[in-house]
């Protein structure tokens, strides 16, 4: 897959994640790229993430926009981050049939915390969750022992290189 197409720059991948793990066939294998400033990744749900007949298990719904949200979070602080509080609003249920759109982007932070908001949407807009939550960075260290793990196939922004240049 090219890592720079229509504007976007993708994110690398984890073997092991639940949402973005590429050899963990439990989970929902998702990529994420950043555009317009946005963190972002398509899904398409498929019957076993259902809790109910074609409606989306909220418990993967909470799943998506916190990975996202992270993501965001780990762009903005140069660090992996760990979830410290995640609020999440279920506007209406999230149909098990439509492709949706999960997006976030991080509106505040400093060095010790990041805070974040994101969404699920339909390819129409219409929106059918939303969270906001606060992460915390990982050490230096701990960040670059996940980064040497992550999936890099070629193009995809280096997030953490300004930790393995600095003195």
């Amino acid at each position: 897959m090219n890592t720079a197409e229509n504007g976007r720059v993708f994110l690398p991948n984890s073997r092991s994640c639940f949402v973005c793990g590429e050899e963990n066939i439990a989970g929902l294998q998702l990529r994420f790229f950043v555009e317009d400033g946005k963190i972002k990744t398509w899904f398409q749900p498929k019957a076993h993430h259902c809790g109910y007949p074609n409606v989306l298990h909220g418990g993967v719904v909470a799943a998506l926009l916190d990975e996202t949200i992270a993501w965001a979070a780990n762009r903005a602080l140069a660090r992996m981050t760990v979830t410290a509080e995640l609020k999440l609003r279920y506007r209406k249920p999230v149909p098990g049939d439509r492709k949706m759109l999960v997006w976030a982007e991080i509106t505040k932070s400093n060095r010790r915390i990041a805070y974040g908001n994101g969404a699920v949407i339909d390819e129409t807009g219409e929106e059918f969750a939303r969270a906001e939550g606060s992460f915390i960075p990982l050490s230096a260290e701990q960040t670059l022992a996940i980064d040497d793990h992550l999936i890099y196939r070629g193009g995809e922004e280096r997030v953490f290189d300004i930790l393995r240049n600095s003195p």
